[in-house]
């Protein structure tokens, strides 16, 4: 599938984005997950080849 004038994943291992573990929210901020409270975030950005 080609995707015309768009980019085909926005998300850098630089940037961050993080799921939280005990609701699975997902979110560009660490800290405190703003759905549930919890502080049990884990940055799933990883770099691909």
């Amino acid at each position: 599938m080609t995707m015309y004038n768009g980019e085909v994943d926005p998300y850098h291992p630089g940037d961050g984005y993080y799921e939280c573990v005990e609701c699975g929210a997902r979110g560009e901020t660490n800290g405190v997950c703003g759905n549930c409270g919890s502080d049990a975030l884990v940055n799933i950005a990883v770099p691909r080849e």
